[in-house]
């Protein structure tokens, strides 16, 4: 019963010069790797401090200072154009209509081309 109970071991071993390898390998990949970031990355080594505006290009949106009064704003407009006529493009002849009489307009006309009942 006492054999029964013994522990047993691996008996194979990885070798000591696999084991150097990796060590050496790891080693060199925590050397050489900060030494080739910036020069693979050139723009890494400019330190920006917090008190400089970042780079925007010209075409780049303004930010929004209230979001919620300009979509409010934006809103109502919205509303104002959807109540009434105006031009959309004057030269092709194209108007704006409220939504309203151009839904009564297409239950009087119906679709150019759409089947009616």
């Amino acid at each position: 019963m006492a054999e029964s109970k013994r522990f047993d071991y691996e008996r194979s071993d990885v070798g000591i010069r696999l084991a150097g390898w990796l060590a050496a390998g790891l080693a060199t990949f925590v050397v050489v790797t900060p030494l080739a970031l910036p020069l693979m990355f050139p723009l890494s080594k400019k330190h920006v401090t917090p008190a400089t505006r970042p780079a925007l290009s010209s075409n780049a949106p303004p930010l929004e200072v209230a979001p919620r009064d300009t979509l409010e704003a934006s809103r109502r407009d919205n509303a104002q154009s959807d109540r009434s006529y105006g031009w959309t493009d004057r030269n092709r002849g194209i108007v704006r209509v409220p939504i309203d009489r151009a839904v009564d307009l297409l239950l009087r006309k119906g679709l150019p081309g759409w089947p009616s009942s």
